[in-house]
């Protein structure tokens, strides 16, 4: 099986179980992974920046500065919605 078609049934799994999930189940799981784009834009520029991609750095800077209003709650747990 190519290494693509193990993404895809990740995926599918993954979006299968959290179909079945009760809303209150849902609401649980989302306020446990919840996470600022602007802290995923960060690594991701990091990342970018590291590996000398400037795809993976530019969609990493857009992401933070997209959420720049948020950045004093980067990184500090706070996972409420803003």
């Amino acid at each position: 099986m190519a290494h693509w078609a193990w993404y895809v049934l990740g995926t599918i799994a993954v979006a299968e179980l959290y179909r079945n999930f009760t809303s209150e189940e849902k609401q649980e799981w989302e306020n446990k992974i919840r996470m600022h784009h602007g802290e995923v834009g960060a690594l991701m520029a990091l990342v970018g920046l590291l590996t000398e991609s400037p795809r993976l750095a530019a969609t990493g800077i857009g992401l933070a500065v997209h959420d720049i209003n948020d950045v004093n709650k980067w990184f500090t747990g706070d996972k409420q919605k803003s």
